[in-house]
């Protein structure tokens, strides 16, 4: 029963997540047509900061408290529970709230000194009371999940994310004839109205659910032992978020060395400041998004991985974590490299199609590898996490964004590269990163790769598929216009790659695979 309810909560949680990241995926095709590319720019630069506070305050807390409240529950601690609660809640209100203010009043500096773009100071003091909100769903988040109610944060994520939609589509719909800049900050100001919706559904349900609240107060002691339990609580917390977050704030830092360097690197080519927050809005909001879209399906893979390799390897199956391994980095590669040829074949009409931006194509296509590099990073991270590995995917990403704000720092101010030079520093980055990834595993393991296998016919099939989609689009522009055309050759393309994985064998060998396994 404990293991069926384990499994029943771990899937609520991977479909809201689904749903999430899906969510945040798609809502900025009909952004970036309100806002173009300028205002996409000024609205991502409100995100690394943010990102990176919620990193630090925010990512373990749900995990810690949970972590503590289901001990204390296990040995019947009812006072326990109460106060790592109350502590919890109080001591991440000053957190947060501490932060929410530093952010609001750096505003004009971070957007001024930092990234040489005044005008995304609205956008930044927008977001700003998102992080007091979010750090308090965190703790609320954590509290359920202590009692392995999985439900209440799945529904929390989900309706956070409707509500944030929702507001950055209307808001900056309704803000635009004010200005770009105002209608940034408005569409910004959505994670603030989702964050405050999710948290008042769970402040509603932890009301209207009185089981949830521990009755028994317990007696501490003197004022100095009530002093030592709320400390002792405060040290157990931060012991166990901390790793979690060290490792949630390496992407947002790699966010914000596109956010700090680029534009400002822009400007030292010779671009304005509008046409320098415009290359990065084209950058991140529209080039990075479909980047992101594959990666959907290796991000649930990871989370799948990790109690998988755990088990197989607690119990010495060190055969069974092999093949586990072949054929996640299998399913990975398979794909993500078909959707990272079609971005580079395509890059200019699905940009076109999708943003009404066809100049976006251009970081597109040079991003385009990159989809291959994030999933394979995604998958290793996984497989590490299950092997107990924690620091070391944290470490390999470090290096990758190493290596990423170098050639970010180089190549973007040189006029002849401009913007492509962001692009190759990330596909450089995660190359990086999804390497090392490898070399710690086969160390560990043994697993060595079947570069024919894994690698050579998938890519030969998308070779195919990539000549395809290419003939295909420049034989049906004249008679479909552009859009339809564009549509055609994605739909053949998927035909041509399945035709050529039926007729290369690799589909039949993942079955019989899979059949072994079972």
């Amino acid at each position: 029963m404990k293991t069926h309810s384990f499994l029943k909560g771990a899937a609520i949680l991977a479909l809201a997540g689904l749903i999430s990241k899906l969510l945040g995926a798609l809502y900025r095709i009909p952004f970036f047509r309100v806002v173009g590319a300028e205002g996409m720019g000024l609205y991502q630069m409100a995100y690394p900061f943010y990102t990176m506070l919620l990193a630090m305050s925010s990512a373990g807390i749900p995990v810690a408290i949970s972590k503590i409240v289901s001990e204390n529950m296990a040995h019947r601690n009812y006072p326990g529970v109460r106060r790592t609660f109350a502590v919890s809640l109080v001591f991440i209100a000053v957190l947060s709230g501490l932060q929410s203010v530093l952010l609001y009043k750096s505003a004009g500096f971070l957007a001024s000194e930092i990234f040489r773009v005044p005008a995304a100071a609205h956008s930044i003091r927008a977001i700003a009371p998102a992080v007091f909100f979010v750090g308090l769903m965190s703790v609320f988040r954590g509290y359920f999940q202590g009692f392995q109610e999985m439900a209440p944060t799945a529904i929390s994520q989900v309706l956070e994310q409707f509500i944030r939609v929702g507001t950055v589509l209307a808001g900056a719909y309704i803000f635009l004839p004010a200005g770009l800049e105002y209608a940034s900050a408005a569409a910004t100001f959505g994670a603030v109205t989702g964050a405050v919706a999710g948290l008042l559904f769970l402040v509603g349900l932890y009301c209207l659910r009185p089981y949830f609240k521990i009755t028994p107060s317990g007696h501490v002691g003197s004022p100095k032992d009530y002093v030592q339990s709320i400390l002792s609580i405060i040290c157990r917390i931060t012991v166990l978020a901390l790793p979690i977050s060290l490792g949630g704030l390496v992407l947002p830092l790699i966010q914000t060395l596109d956010a700090v360097t680029v534009p400002g690197r822009l400007q030292l080519a010779g671009y304005t400041v509008s046409r320098s927050s415009q290359l990065y809005g084209q950058l991140t909001g529209a080039a990075t998004t479909l980047i992101n879209l594959p990666t959907v399906l290796t991000v649930s893979l990871a989370s799948s991985l990790v109690p998988a390799v755990s088990r197989g390897l607690e119990r010495r199956s060190f055969n069974e974590v092999k093949r586990q391994i072949k054929t996640s980095v299998e399913i990975t590669i398979l794909v993500c490299l078909p959707a990272a040829a079609g971005l580079m074949v395509l890059a200019g009409p699905i940009s076109n199609l999708l943003f009404r931006c066809p100049e976006a194509g251009l970081p597109l296509a040079v991003l385009a590898p990159a989809a291959v590099f994030m999933g394979l990073h995604q998958t290793t991270t996984g497989i590490l996490q299950g092997m107990g590995k924690t620091f070391i995917p944290v470490i390999n990403l470090a290096m990758g964004a190493a290596v990423k704000l170098i050639l970010n720092y180089t190549l973007t101010a040189l006029p002849q590269v401009g913007i492509m030079g962001a692009a190759v520093g990330t596909v450089a980055g995660f190359l990086v990163s999804s390497y090392m990834n490898y070399v710690y595993i086969r160390s560990f393991l043994g697993w060595t790769a079947d570069y024919r296998k894994i690698l050579l016919k998938p890519a030969f099939a998308a070779t195919i598929m990539a000549v395809g989609v290419y003939f295909t689009y420049a034989q049906s522009t004249i008679i479909l216009g552009s859009d339809w055309a564009t549509v055609a050759a994605v739909l053949t393309g998927a035909v041509i790659y399945f035709a050529a994985l039926c007729f290369l064998g690799i589909l039949a060998e993942m079955g019989i695979a899979l059949k072994i396994r079972k």
